[in-house]
């Protein structure tokens, strides 16, 4: 029987993938290649305070990157199942 249970990997899953997006938003930020929208709004947020936007955004952005995932993962269970009721 494995040391480790489910919930154990799934935590250490969403942690490793939580750094993950962390890591492409701080990138967009140096980059400058923030999404604008998610910007004003972060700016907004913070008042105009640049250092308070930053962080703002960064969360805002793993938020978004994450609801993006979910719809990508729920759109490709759609396709599968329309082509599994294709094919039945």
């Amino acid at each position: 029987m494995s040391q480790h249970s489910n919930a154990s990997i799934q935590a250490a899953h969403s942690a490793a993938m939580e750094e993950k997006l962390y890591a492409l938003a701080t990138q967009e930020l140096a980059q400058q290649t923030v999404r604008v929208g998610l910007w004003a709004k972060a700016w907004s947020m913070a008042r105009g305070n640049d250092r308070r936007a930053k962080a703002h955004y960064l969360a805002l952005r793993v938020e978004m990157m994450r609801a993006e995932h979910c719809l990508h993962a729920s759109a490709a269970d759609w396709r599968l199942r329309v082509a599994m009721d294709r094919a039945a």
